[in-house]
């Protein structure tokens, strides 16, 4: 069983960032473009297809990461889109599970009355406050993540790349790196939320903010790429 070393993980994507600026800050620049869009263009139908892009986008940023050319090829895109549906299915279902929990007991027999309308009181009013509700979703998913997201996504990965996307496999593979995954996890959530929430405070918008957390979502893509290769390439390419 291989253990994933975060530390050395987050060096490693840092210094293939650093070795390769001019690409890394292309693909800065284009999921920026594609972001500010997707800001613009949100409940329209425009919105979906800028989604396309977007993932059209990061396809290209790992197939460049592990050298395969085309960095954009059709096949591996529409071969991706088995485990990514898969994660997308999953993630949602486990979640609104997880969120209607608080609901079913509503429908415990037996309960006193008392209890049942102090605790109809009190779901009714938490439900319709969005920022208890936000962060409860965000908690969810922040411990859900390694299950629902990160190690699923490295079967997207491996399929983009044009090998097997079997998410069994990658459970597998990834096996016993919870915790690894987790604290990943808070550390994405902790730094985004960290510029996200600094910049509006400093009086900025959502489109000065898109920018750093840009060159975020590159480079922790770059980081996943890292993790990637730990677990599933012997021999590893270009750095990553």
């Amino acid at each position: 069983m291989q253990k994933l070393l975060l530390h050395k993980t987050l060096k490693e994507a840092w210094e293939y960032s650093n070795n390769n600026p001019k690409s890394v800050s292309l693909f800065v620049v284009l999921n920026y473009l594609v972001c500010v869009c997707a800001v613009a263009s949100w409940k329209t139908f425009w919105f979906w297809l800028v989604l396309a892009l977007m993932y059209v986008l990061w396809s290209a940023v790992f197939r460049y990461c592990f050298e395969r050319r085309p960095y954009v090829e059709v096949s591996s895109l529409f071969a991706s889109m088995i485990p990514s549906t898969k994660i997308l299915v999953f993630s949602v279902l486990v979640v609104s599970a997880i969120l209607l929990l608080p609901i079913g007991l509503l429908f415990v027999p037996g309960l006193p009355a008392e209890f049942m309308n102090g605790y109809s009181v009190f779901l009714s009013q938490t439900m319709h406050e969005s920022d208890v509700m936000d962060m409860v979703v965000n908690l969810v998913v922040i411990i859900l993540s390694p299950y629902i997201l990160y190690r699923p996504m490295l079967a997207w990965i491996a399929a983009i790349l044009g090998r097997s996307g079997s998410l069994k496999f990658a459970w597998e593979k990834t096996k016993g790196n919870y915790w690894e995954f987790l604290l990943l996890a808070v550390v994405v959530d902790l730094c985004l939320a960290a510029i996200y929430n600094g910049i509006l405070m400093l009086g900025g918008n959502v489109f000065v903010a898109l920018l750093p957390i840009s060159v975020l979502v590159i480079y922790f893509n770059i980081v996943l790429a890292k993790i990637y290769a730990f677990f599933f390439l012997e021999v590893n390419k270009k750095g990553a």
